[in-house]
């Protein structure tokens, strides 16, 4: 066989390969247990347009009385003796304990990424180790209303 045969033998079996990589990876080939589905079956499957996603109603906030209940938490549980009652920890506790400042919605100890009402739930449950930071279990002990308490928290940043 002669090179140039070689080379257009040789690369299209490149891209085909390539090709079902491309197609596996994004789930437009499946192998499923039982499953005889096709490119054919997934290409007939509903496709969402740019349209639809921009006119999709946005995802569902706090609602008013959680940001209400969250607030009265944030004052009741002593949130406001270090972050401020503004949440910018600009008050001499906030300052001297290096506070973080909630109206950043910057959290530098997100080491997991998680979403930011999950992580700031999750601090005032367990507090932040090495920080002056302590859990606030025992003062919010119902999760609700922790996760309220964290609704609030994040609905104070871009309020600077």
């Amino acid at each position: 066989m002669k090179a140039p045969a070689r080379i257009l033998i040789v690369s299209t079996l490149i891209t085909l390969f390539v090709v079902f990589i491309v197609l596996y990876r994004y789930d437009l080939l499946k192998f499923n247990k039982g499953s005889n589905e096709t490119i054919a079956e997934n290409a007939a499957a509903p496709v969402v347009m740019e349209s639809e996603v921009a006119n999709a109603a946005p995802p569902k906030g706090p609602s008013a009385e959680q940001l209400a209940n969250g607030k009265k938490l944030y004052e009741q549980a002593t949130c406001t003796l270090c972050h401020g009652p503004t949440g910018k920890a600009d008050n001499p506790t906030g300052q001297a304990m290096k506070a973080t400042n909630l109206t950043t919605g910057q959290f530098k100890h997100n080491k997991n990424n998680l979403p930011a009402v999950k992580y700031i739930a999750k601090v005032i449950e367990e507090g932040v180790a090495g920080t002056g930071m302590a859990s606030f279990k025992t003062q919010v002990p119902n999760e609700k209303d922790r996760l309220d308490l964290a609704e609030y928290v994040h609905s104070l940043a871009g309020k600077k």
